[in-house]
């Protein structure tokens, strides 16, 4: 008896029509179904190829998991969904953020067959969103949101082309063109204004009308260029205070607000290492001998928040920025955000001298050039860069280190007090005095 032929893919086929002057072809879809289409050309090998293409798109449809005969063809909005899952589980550090700007765009795009998106469809939300108003009939997204919002549709997009669901990415839009609009913020003389003054810092850090633990945390930022969402989640087991020339404090997590939880990377997925500016240094001693246990109620251990919460739990940055609103409105300053501080200290430190490409190594981590990549700046350069800061403290605002410390052997003082820049050859060693206060007392 001969055996059965064994059956073959249904790979499609190509043909004419009397119809039209163009030959034809005819493939499976995923969910088996014979799909007619005009190839629109005469030449056989280009439709060959386009058939091949075809092919391997509904292959990948197939193997994506998001086909079947009761889910349809892959629209764009259960294609985004899988993509934030994916890059959730990959620990893509910006998933949060990339979520958010996807809810906006969605609307305009969830229907549409994800391999029949096309360049005009991404023009028509983009319009769409610039469209809308707020309240007071401004408009309600900035320019600088609409291109983050356009920015992670090509993202996905062109993960939907690398996986072969669809052919070509519809996010070809320029800002030459005008079908973008250029980076700016929504109201463009914000930003000039998102930054404290020299005196202001030193009035938050310093004024006895602000309570104790709000003042260490307001030298934490303007003395670190942290994110508050990088500062509530430190503990003291992350600080380093014996190394020379400058204690160290490990940045490796931040607090996700929307979430309410840790996670286990920065916002730019970057493990950084903070060198603790002198004065800074002086302040947690002093905190962390004395002030934590006035606060909380106890001594503190290695695992506990830095700057916690009055129960010595997790701080929250949503109730740190309303404080800090309050302390400001107190001081009779105009209202700031947390992150403010952040281009304080960076704005501050250049002007004193520090190199933006080896500051950067502090605020941010190295960058994605290829010369970064094979450059590690020594822990005394971005000491260096930390320690050149100096914002106008009064005498006898900030107290000096105890001779003998719990957290190091050695007297801090002497070893903090003195840094060379690296400017310049002959460059005199840069000193640092704090005069000894009663820093706790309010």
């Amino acid at each position: 008896m001969a055996a059965k032929p064994k059956r073959t893919a249904r790979t499609g086929s190509i043909y004419r029509r009397a119809d039209s002057p163009y030959l034809w072809i005819a493939y499976y879809d995923a969910n088996g179904a014979r799909v007619p289409v005009s190839t629109e050309t005469t030449d056989e090998d280009t439709a060959k190829k386009l058939l091949a293409t075809i092919n391997r798109q509904v292959k990948a449809e197939k193997e994506s998991g998001l086909t079947g005969q009761d889910l349809g063809p892959i629209t764009v909005e259960r294609y985004a969904r899988r993509w934030i899952k994916d890059r959730r589980d990959r620990g893509i550090a910006s998933t949060d953020d990339d979520e958010t700007r996807l809810e906006h765009a969605l609307p305009y795009l969830t229907d549409l067959v994800l391999a029949d998106v096309r360049p005009r469809h991404i023009l028509a939300a983009v319009r769409a969103l610039q469209a809308l108003k707020d309240e007071d009939g401004g408009p309600h997204f900035a320019p600088r949101t609409i291109l983050h919002i356009y920015g992670v549709l090509r993202v996905m997009f062109a993960d939907a082309v690398r996986e072969e669901l669809c052919s070509a990415t519809p996010c070809v839009l320029t800002a030459r063109r005008g079908e973008l609009p250029q980076r700016r913020d929504k109201n463009p003389v914000w930003r000039h204004t998102a930054i404290f003054s020299r005196h202001e810092v030193v009035q938050l850090i310093t004024s006895r009308r602000i309570p104790e633990e709000r003042r260490v945390l307001y030298a934490v930022l303007f003395f670190s260029g942290m994110r508050i969402n990088e500062v509530t989640p430190r503990r003291f087991i992350h600080y380093e205070p014996n190394l020379a020339p400058l204690g160290k404090l490990l940045i490796a997590s931040s607090y996700v607000f929307k979430t309410k939880r840790e996670k286990a990377a920065t916002k730019t997925g970057v493990v950084r290492e903070l060198p603790i500016h002198p004065v800074l240094a002086r302040i947690l001693y002093e905190w962390r001998a004395r002030g934590w246990a006035r606060y909380v109620g106890r001594q503190p251990t290695p695992e506990d928040f830095i700057v916690p919460a009055s129960d010595g739990g997790r701080p929250s940055s949503d109730a740190a920025y309303k404080r800090l609103v309050e302390d400001l409105e107190l001081l009779g300053l105009r209202p700031r955000r947390q992150h403010d501080a952040r281009r304080t200290f960076i704005t501050c430190a250049l002007e004193n001298g520090a190199r933006k490409e080896l500051l950067r190594w502090v605020t941010h981590g190295p960058g994605k050039d290829i010369v970064d990549a094979y450059t590690s700046p020594s822990w005394q350069v971005l000491c260096e860069q930390v320690a050149l800061l100096n914002y106008p403290l009064p005498e006898g605002a900030i107290p000096e280190a105890a001779a003998t410390s719990p957290l190091r052997s050695e007297e801090p003082h002497e070893m903090l007090g003195t840094l060379t820049t690296g400017r310049r050859a002959n460059s005199p060693p840069l000193r640092f005095h704090c005069p000894i206060t009663a820093w706790g007392a309010r």
